[in-house]
Parts: structure tokens; C-alpha cells; sequence
């Protein structure tokens, strides 16, 4: 159980302060006060919490420092960072050598974007406590957020090194290997991560973007299978159109693959049926079948099956999902030239303008 109780300042005795500390208001002078009071309590074996304003000195006084952490971590948990934030200050001077309370404050800090003093805490906690992985991410993430990515990825290595078993920290490494394009590295550690931590939808996104990036046929081919995953599973994520554009990307790579010398002739037909149709058909009206068609794709357009088994409300018909993809090409090619729809169609559009010339 905690004491509490406040002491207004003017009622205060400087006396029990050094010399140069005892402006009242000043940052010296709160220091003090807090140091003062932390000293006292834990002569009694209790551990003080501080905060000055510019009216009052409160002080709390816990029975241990697990208990005086316990009163701020539900603060943290509410999101209430910047009242924290005096407390584990408090804290770091009643309890110096205590790793969870300046882990905590260098996260809080890092939150309200302070990432100076963010890595200044996480540091000290990793040096009382080598083997915080968290600490080490808490850090990597600083630096990141501080746009020093080979930091960052110093401290991530530290912190899997730390904790091999923790998926939180492989997932943050692999990440961040991604991006200095050491591609096989960055798939082992999200591969980890992912059987650490199975239903983890960064780890499943961070997965296939890693084997994106190898680029074989088979790497994409489970690569579009976590996307697929991920879309199903997590179909509120912002990611999801990403995901999407990825599953397109490779239904081209691998259409272009099955043809002769990378051209398709039926896409190619699609396109001249569509621009045709188009030609009787405002702007408006090809906006809402693209936008149909695309909504469609979103659970995913099965474009290597012949069989017309598409239907859309705005255009009568039965169609393939390849003959979908053709339409919404064309027509986005028409409404915004510069839109990427995930395929590459370019060939077969201009061949097909050809076809409508006279």
C-alpha cells in the first residue's frame, strides 16, 4: 500500500538541499528534491516516487520497486506516456540499478519521439542487464526512427543474440535485413519468427515480401501463398492492398512465362473487345467496372483458369479472370496512365491500338 502526500513549495526547506540547488523551480533544484526523497525512503527500505509542479512536491512511497512499477505500468498500458514519463524518472533515482524501470522509460520516451533520451535509458538497462532482448529492440527501434539504420541493425542482432526463441526480435531483424538487401539472412530469421510466433501477420507479411525479393519461381510461389494467407486472415490490415498488388504481380510474372516470347495474343483480344466496348461507355461508367473488377481481385482472381466463371454487375457476360484483368487494365490505362494494376499489359495494349486503327 502506498503513502502519499504533497508538500506545497513554499513550505519546503531548501536547507535539507545542496547550495546550488535550491532555486526553487529550477530543473537543479527538481533533481534535488527527487534525490532527497529517494534517499530518505530507502533508509526506511521503501522506494519514493517524486513528481514537482510548480505549486507542490507529491510523494508516493512504495513498500518495494516491483510495487512502485506497478502503479505506473497501467498508465503505459492506458497510453497515458507524458504522465509517466515523471514517475519512472522518479523511479530511476529511487531505484538506479533497476533495468525494467529504465527499460520502460526508454520506451515511453521513444513513444512521445524523444529518441535521444530513449536510447540513453535503453542503454543503461541493457548494460545492467545484458540478456533484455526487448531493450536491444527498444533500441533498434530508436535508431531507426532516427533514420540510423546500421545502428539499428546492430542493436536488433544484439537483441536476437540476447533471446534466439523470442519471434518478436527475429521478425524486427528480418525486417530489418530486408532493407540492407541481405535476402537469405532476412528469410531465415522471418522464417523463425513465423514458426515462433504462427499466426503473427507481420511475420507472415514479412515472410513473403523476403521471398519476393529472391525472385525464383518457387520463392514466389510461396511468397503468393502468405500473401493469400495474410489477405484472408488479416483482411483489415493496411497492408492488404499491397498484399493484392503483390498476388497480381505474380499472376502476370507467371503468365509472361507461359507464353511465347512474352506476349499474349488472348490478352491482347481482351483488350481490343474492351476498348471497343469502352468506346460507348463515359469515364464514369469504366471507373465502376474497374473498380468492380478490382474489389473482385481482393479475394483473389484466379487468371491461369480458362473457364468463364466471372460475373460483374456493371458489364453483362461471363468472364476469366484473365479476361477480368484485361478489362481493368484497359480501362485504367484509360482513366489514369500512370496507376499500377499489378500487371504488365503494355504490349498487348499498344498492339490492340494498333488493331483499332483504321
Amino acid at each position: 500500500m502506498a503513502t502519499k502526500f504533497k508538500i506545497p513549495l513554499h513550505r519546503f526547506d531548501t536547507n535539507l538541499l545542496p547550495a546550488d540547488a535550491r532555486q526553487v523551480g529550477t530543473e537543479v533544484f527538481k533533481t534535488a528534491v527527487l534525490l532527497h526523497f529517494a534517499a530518505e525512503y530507502a533508509a526506511q527500505g521503501q522506494t519514493a516516487m517524486v513528481t514537482v509542479d510548480d505549486q507542490d512536491i507529491t510523494v508516493m512511497a512504495f513498500p518495494a520497486e516491483a510495487s512502485a512499477l506497478d502503479f505506473v505500468l497501467p498508465m503505459l498500458k492506458a497510453g497515458k506516456i507524458a504522465e509517466a514519463v515523471p514517475y519512472l524518472e522518479s523511479l530511476t533515482k529511487s531505484a538506479p540499478a533497476n533495468a525494467a524501470v529504465l527499460y520502460n522509460l526508454g520506451i515511453a520516451y521513444s513513444e512521445l519521439g524523444q529518441f535521444d533520451e530513449a536510447v540513453i535509458r535503453l542503454k543503461r538497462a541493457v548494460q545492467l542487464d545484458p540478456g533484455h532482448a526487448h531493450a536491444w529492440v527498444g533500441i533498434g527501434n530508436a535508431y531507426h526512427r532516427m533514420r540510423k539504420p546500421e545502428l539499428a541493425l546492430e542493436a536488433f542482432e544484439k537483441a536476437v543474440e540476447a533471446d534466439p526463441n523470442d519471434g518478436y526480435t527475429r521478425r524486427n531483424l528480418g525486417g530489418m535485413l530486408i532493407g540492407f538487401k541481405r535476402i537469405a539472412d532476412a528469410v531465415a530469421h522471418l522464417r523463425h519468427a513465423l514458426a515462433l510466433m504462427p499466426d503473427d501477420p507481420q511475420s507472415i507479411f514479412g515472410l513473403a515480401t523476403a521471398l519476393e525479393e529472391v525472385g525464383t519461381s518457387e520463392a514466389d510461389e510461396e511468397a503468393d501463398g502468405l500473401y493469400l494467407r495474410f489477405i484472408e486472415e488479416h483482411p483489415t490490415s493496411p497492408m492488404v492492398e499491397q498484399a493484392e498488388k503483390a498476388r497480381t504481380a505474380f499472376a502476370g510474372k507467371r503468365l509472361k512465362s507461359n507464353s511465347v516470347g512474352g506476349f499474349r495474343p488472348d490478352v491482347m483480344m481482351y483488350i481490343a473487345a474492351a476498348l471497343q466496348t469502352f468506346k460507348k461507355l463515359g469515364v464514369q461508367k469504366r471507373q465502376v467496372i474497374a473498380l468492380e473488377i478490382a474489389m473482385l481481385g481482393r479475394s483473389g482472381l484466379d487468371i491461369n483458369d480458362p473457364e468463364d466463371k466471372y460475373t460483374l454487375k456493371a458489364l453483362p457476360g461471363k468472364f476469366s479472370g484473365l479476361h477480368l484483368l484485361a478489362i481493368m487494365y484497359t480501362a485504367f490505362r484509360q482513366i489514369d496512365p500512370t496507376m499500377d494494376t499489378g500487371a504488365d499489359f503494355s504490349a498487348e495494349y499498344q498492339a490492340a491500338l494498333q488493331m483499332q486503327k483504321p
